[in-house]
């Protein structure tokens, strides 16, 4: 035994810490180990999330045993996973700035882009055209 503790080091501690937070990371139902989804069709199998250390149920599993199954937390309580929790943060319009500086217009120019790729389509014969447009399509430069 000594060998391998100084082999491995000293062994690993895992603490009701540890097994709560994996818990509450887990998909899976503590009590009947099924799969943990959102949207299912029969509300037995809705999730809910005990109040205390966040692990997720299914609504049936959790009304069966009547408290929370981790390791250290056995709380009573639970809540439907998704429901609200607490306030919000609510901005109102006298929490922003006064000035907001505006954003640059880019219409005249983007017009103005858009009668030189007119005019040069016109100068350029049809081939020369097509030509340019393919270069372009492959990241060739003209």
């Amino acid at each position: 035994m000594a060998d391998e503790i100084e082999e491995f080091g000293e062994p690993i501690q895992i603490t009701e810490t540890d097994i709560a937070e994996a818990n509450r990371l887990s998909l899976s139902c503590p009590i009947c180990a099924g799969a943990v989804e959102k949207n299912v069709a029969d509300s037995s199998l809705s999730p809910v999330v005990c109040l205390q250390c966040g692990t997720l149920y299914h609504k049936a599993c959790w009304e069966q045993h009547s408290k929370c199954a981790v390791l250290g937390c056995e709380h009573k309580e639970a809540r439907p996973y998704g429901t609200d929790v607490g306030p919000r943060l609510v901005i109102n319009y006298s929490d922003l700035p006064k000035h907001v500086p505006s954003r640059p217009s880019y219409n005249g120019r983007t017009q103005q882009l858009k009668e030189q790729e007119k005019q040069r389509q016109r100068e350029s014969g049809f081939w020369n055209n097509l030509f340019s447009r393919i270069l372009r399509a492959f990241g060739w430069r003209e």
